[in-house]
């Protein structure tokens, strides 16, 4: 009889898109600044992008509000917590391709020049599922907000966006506001064109789960 040997690694496989990628070598000349980002940033071009090319006025528009709502210099909310907020609000949302890009970043080890945050997996599923104190009022609110918001606009109680008068400035509140809208647009796209996730960060699409 043979010896039984340790259970062989499971093998993820990446599905197909909907409709075909653009090959890189057809990519409009404009998403050049696009590619080079995110392959500093990310080590490979997403697939959702490969989709986008089709249209690279729109590529290029995207591209540039994530990078203006995101992490722009003038940011009023600190960088960190609009990231975890980008990972409750595509869990909320159920798109487990935006989850799974938002909590790569989280947890990525901390590298010079790359937006990388050391999450631990714990830390992570904490902030996903509300069991993290929030460390402040500031925080408290952005997470209520981001929650009730993601889950159903109108819905928006008083209550919240009292607190958020009484604890966030002008600008921070449509910075915040513009986080929701803008992860509830990707969402919409990825997951009704059911955008394949890539390989490596297949691990981390279990969140929208949670």
């Amino acid at each position: 009889m043979d010896a039984v040997g340790p259970p062989k690694p499971k093998v993820l496989f990446e599905a197909e898109p909907f409709i075909p990628y653009m090959r890189e070598a057809d990519f409009d000349h404009r998403l050049k600044p696009v590619v080079e980002d995110c392959r500093s940033q990310v080590g490979f071009l997403p697939n959702a992008y490969k989709l986008y090319a089709w249209r690279p006025e729109i590529a290029e528009a995207l591209w540039r509000l994530e990078r203006d709502i995101m992490g722009d210099p003038s940011s009023t909310l600190d960088r960190f917590l609009k990231r975890k907020l980008a990972a409750v609000a595509c869990a909320v949302n159920g798109c487990a391709y935006s989850a799974a890009h938002s909590c790569a970043v989280l947890k990525k080890p901390v590298v010079d020049g790359v937006e990388s945050w050391g999450m631990s997996e714990q830390e992570l599923q904490d902030v996903i599922i509300g069991d993290q104190v929030p460390a402040s009022e500031v925080e408290r609110v952005c997470f209520d907000y981001i929650r009730a918001a993601s889950q159903d606009p109108p819905a928006v109680t008083d209550e919240i966006r009292e607190r958020m008068k009484q604890h966030l400035a002008a600008p921070q509140i449509v910075e915040l506001a513009c986080v929701v809208g803008f992860w509830k647009l990707c969402s919409t796209v990825h997951q009704s064109l059911h955008v394949p996730v890539e390989s490596p960060l297949l691990g981390d699409t279990g969140y929208v789960d949670l």
